[in-house]
Parts: structure tokens; sequence; C-alpha cells
């Protein structure tokens, strides 16, 4: 008997353990662990990697021609998708003897406009406080670890907007997306939306991350917010296109990084983050970020982690390079320099706690094991790999806001970074401040309600307590500014468009891909004089939105935050058309008062 109750007892035991670790499972909210990156990807650079070497065949060259020099060589040159037409970039994988006798052979081809190594560019990743984080801002348990969101003042900048609408394509090893295989989403995703991915690597449309450098960068970028998990993102509504350039080890040939960076420009993506790159320039690089930039596409590049010189893509002028900065806003000791740094961001140094909360002080997101793909946890990594996200999440915030022109965006983010006392070679504009950025563009709206009023007081002269009426100060509102001015956080979701003025509520319906040249044009006002003018109460509410309309399109003229799509750029098309809708609301809007 006494043998048979121990055997129970024992029994209750082992059950009870059993359960007790499955509900543990069930409660797992993750930890937070030291990634080790930094480790993996010292000496990277030292010595340059390739596979293979690009030709670039003159662009009016047949394949008859191709074909011909190909046999004269011995040769196998593969043309490489998306630049079959234009460039006609080729790459040969195998081939006899010394790369650098055949670089040399091949140089001056008349054939030919340049020959190259298919460089292996590497992940850049190193697995004063401006505002304390305050856990309470945000759901999301670990947040208070996430000094570098505060550091660039996020929860100022979530009052104003999410990043809805904005596509930031990620161009690493892949995101922890889907459960594909042995491949599964990160907990801490589960909310993000994803577009359009593509791995360049085994050209299927399964990105799927096997090292956790890309999905860390996509965290930081568009982390599920608010969802009661781990971390924060800054755009947590933006949609991220994961697209696959750089293997388990973090490495990729350039041919299928430019693949993507053009893959990116044709399909939608505004941002581009590239937390990669090698010592070394390259001709098809570089046409690939001219063919994006050209497309109106932001390339947000990290600078590096050499302690030295900017590597490349960061290095060419259509991107904007980002060096990294620690806890306490000084340069940290990996971060590359030099006089193409742009702005400086969080990249964070996992061998110092200098806040103090028990953990290295490194950019905290939720990613994956590069050894076991399908487990993850929340980890510290450090580098420009990590500084460089925080701006293009940043860019996805403006993008939302209205301002898709990629320099216009380019341009507030510099104008509204913290200055700092450090050399420009170190923090390029200063640091990254979201919240600033954002309030440049909500600037914008009092300026143009403002240029609505003053134009309505030159145009009504002694009748300028017309503008007063409150139906009029309604259609001035809705109409050049937004209702409600900027976004809160407890604003909800159906009253978000009023945010927007009217003339941006096509990039509110149908993405931020360009401005509506209808959208923004006199096409309101028209169509409310056309139907409502016999209705007199409605005159007042005519007259504003007739002035208000005058005073966007005045301001869209001299300071213009989207393209216009349909409408050429060229000698200023796009400000003559502000310009004429401008008069033409104006005139209606003074004459909508009078009398039959």
């Amino acid at each position: 008997m006494r043998k048979l109750l121990i055997l129970c007892v024992f029994s209750a035991l082992v059950i009870n353990s059993v359960f007790a670790q499955e509900e543990q499972k069930k409660k797992d909210d993750g930890k937070i662990v030291v990634g080790n990156s930094f480790q993996e990807s010292q000496g990277l650079l030292e010595g340059v990697e390739y596979s293979g070497f690009l030709l670039d065949f003159k662009n009016d060259v047949t394949q008859e021609q191709m074909d011909a020099f190909e046999e004269k060589h011995g040769f196998d040159a593969e043309l490489i998708p998306g630049f079959e037409n234009s460039e006609k970039f080729a790459i040969v994988r195998k081939f006899q003897g010394r790369l650098k006798t055949w670089l040399s052979k091949l140089a001056g081809k008349d054939i030919l406009e340049g020959v190259e190594p298919n460089y292996i560019l590497s992940a850049y990743d190193q697995g004063k406080k401006f505002k304390d984080p305050n856990p309470k801002d945000f759901k999301d348990p670990f947040y208070k670890h996430q000094w570098h969101m505060a550091q660039i003042r996020l929860p100022e900048a979530f009052s104003h907007n999410r990043g809805k609408g904005a596509v930031v394509a990620v161009i690493d090893t892949g995101v922890a997306y889907e459960d594909h295989g042995r491949f599964k989403r990160v907990r801490d995703l589960n909310k993000t939306k994803f577009v359009k991915p593509y791995n360049f690597i085994n050209n299927t449309k399964h990105a799927n991350d096997d090292h956790g450098h890309g999905t860390h960068v996509a965290g930081t970028i568009a982390q599920s917010t608010n969802n009661g998990l781990g971390v924060v993102g800054i755009a947590p509504e933006a949609k991220i296109m994961p697209l696959k350039v750089l293997d388990g080890q973090g490495r990729g040939g350039i041919d299928g990084i430019a693949r993507a960076i053009r893959y990116a420009a044709d399909n939608g993506a505004q941002v581009v983050n590239m937390s990669l790159g090698g010592p070394l320039p390259s001709r098809i690089l570089r046409k690939a970020c001219q063919y994006a930039s050209k497309k109106g596409v932001l390339l947000v590049c990290a600078a590096g982690n050499s302690g030295g010189s900017i590597g490349y893509p960061a290095k060419y002028p259509e991107c904007m390079a980002v060096s990294a900065v620690q806890y306490d806003e000084t340069l940290t000791f990996y971060s590359s320099r030099g006089k193409e740094i742009e702005i400086a961001a969080p990249g964070g140094n996992i061998r110092v706690d200098q806040n103090k909360d028990g953990y290295p002080d490194g950019v905290l997101q939720n990613s994956i094991y590069a050894r076991e793909n399908h487990k993850d946890d929340y980890m510290l990594f450090m580098g420009t790999s990590m500084a460089a996200p925080h701006v293009a999440g940043a860019a996805a915030l403006l993008v939302s806001a209205g301002v898709t022109d990629a320099q216009k965006v380019r341009k507030i983010l510099k104008d509204s970074a913290r200055k700092t006392s450090g050399l420009k070679e170190h923090y390029g504009a200063g640091l990254l401040d979201a919240a600033a950025a954002l309030e440049k563009v909500l600037d914008h709206s009092y300026t143009r309600l403002g240029a609505g009023l003053l134009l309505g007081l030159i145009v009504l002269k002694s009748n300028f307590l017309l503008l007063l009426h409150p139906l009029s100060l309604l259609g001035m509102g809705l109409f050049g500014s937004g209702f409600f001015l900027h976004e809160f956080s407890s604003t909800p979701e159906f009253l978000k468009i009023f945010t927007y003025p009217i003339p941006e509520w096509d990039q509110f319906l149908f993405g931020a891909d360009g401005a509506n040249p209808i959208f923004r044009s006199s096409f309101w006002l028209l169509f409310l004089v056309g139907f409502c003018f016999q209705l007199r109460r409605l005159r007042p509410f005519m007259q504003g939105v007739g002035f208000g309309l005058a005073g966007y399109f005045l301001v869209s003229a001299v300071w213009p935050m989207a393209d216009l799509v349909f409408v050429p750029d060229q000698f200023y098309t796009e400000s003559l058309w502000y310009l004429a809708n401008a008069g033409l609301c104006a005139f209606l809007g003074g004459h909508s008062m009078k009398s039959d």
C-alpha cells in the first residue's frame, strides 16, 4: 500500500510538472537575449570576396553579338533579370583561370561598357538621452528597454500617425513573416502586413529569414505595436516588402542586390532599407540605385561598421547614409564616418549599460535564432544596420503623412534632426527626431490654413468678416489643412481620414503611391458650385472651400509634398498646375457669396 501511495504521488508530481511546462509555454512572452552578431561580422571586410564577374554590355548590342562574344572567350554569361533590356548586365559564374586576369583581358572591349567582380556584400550588423522611456506609452512589456525609441521621440511621433499606406522594402536576409516549411512567423510581427516578398537567392516568392538580421531590421521599422507582446516598431501600420538577397551567413552577391533594388522600385516601395554593404564601388549597384532614385524611391543605407570610411551603396549620392549612436548620443566605436553621412540614428552598443536597466545597450527587437530558424526571442543587436531602419521607419511616417516626394522626405528628416556638437562627418545633419519631422508636416498644415485666410482677406477686403462664418471655417479646415490637424492615439480609425485635407484623401484611401491630380485640383469646388450654388445656406461653406483649397494649392506650388501622377515635372509643370488651381479657387471663393 505504501509503495502504491508513493507511486501515485510521484505520478502526480510528474503530470503536474508536464502541465506546468505546457502552461508556461502558453504564457511565454519571450526573453531578452544579447545577439552575438557583432562577433560574427568581425573581419568580413578585411578580404573582399566575390562570386564570378559582371559584364556591362553596351545597350545597342544584339543577342547574336553577345553569343559570339561568349563563344569566343569560352564562358557562359547569363543576363541578369531586370537588366535585360535597358542596361544589359550579365554575370559569369564559372570561368577558368584567375579573376584578375579576366578583368584585365576584357577591359576596353568594344562590346562592353565595363567589367567588374560580382562582389559579396555583407550585413552591417554588430549583433544625451532625450526622454525617459515610459512603459505606460505602449502596451508592449519590453518597450521600457527600447531606449532607442525614446531617443528618436517615438511616443510623440505616435500622436501624429503610425505609417498607414507606406511600403518599405527590406533588402536583407529575408524576414520571418510566414509559416512555410521549417520557417515560422515571429510572434511580434503578428499584426504587421507584408507585400510582394521575393527571394533573389533561390528565385522564389518565399523570402524567409535564415539568419535573423532582416527580421530584426523589419521589426525596428514595423514591429506589431500595442499588441501586448514584446516591443514596438516605428511605423507599425506600414507594409513591409521582404526581399532576400543575403544568405544564412549574411552575405550575398551584388547581382541579387541590384535586382532587388529595381524590383522594389517597380513594385510600389516608397522607401528601401539596405543594412548591408561592402568597401568597393560597383557599376551595376550604382545604376540600380540611380534607377530607383529616378522613380522616386528613398534609399536608406547603413554607413558601415568599419570605424573608418563609408561603404557602398551608402556612399552613393542617391542613398541616405546613416551613422550609429549609442545611449548617450555619442558616435559608436564601430560606426563608419565621412562627408557622405546625412543623419545619425541609434545603433546601440552591447558592450555597455549606460542606462542601468540591467541589459546591454543594444537595439531590442524580435528576431529568430540563426541556427534554429523556427525559434524567436527578443534580441539586442548593435550596428549601423540597426541605425538605418530607424530612419526608414521615420521616412514611412512622413510618407503616411502625405509627403511622397522622396527628396522632400529626405530634406525633412535632415532639417528636423536634433543638432549635435559633434563633427558633420560623424552625425551629418544631426540625430534623427521622428516627432520633429512629423511636426514639420503639421506646420505645413498651419501654413496652408494661414495662406487660405490671407487670400480671403485680400480678395474679400472690407468683407473679410465673412471668413469667420462657422461654415466657412469648416470648409477651409476640411479642404485646406485637415479638420483635426493631427491624429491622436485615441482617434477612432474611421475618423483618422479627417486628419488629412480632402485633396489628400486619395493617399489615405488608396495608398501613398503618388498624388492624384484630380484630387489636387479645383474639381471639388466646381462640383459644389455646380450642384449647390442655389442653396444659399451652403454658400459660406463653398467660400471656405474655395479659400481653403487656394491656400493648399498656393503652398503646394512652392513646397510640393507629393509627386502628381500623370503630370510631368519638367519646366515647373506641377507648380503651374497648383498655381492655376489656386487662382481659380480664390476667384470662385470670393464670388460664392454674391446673390443672384
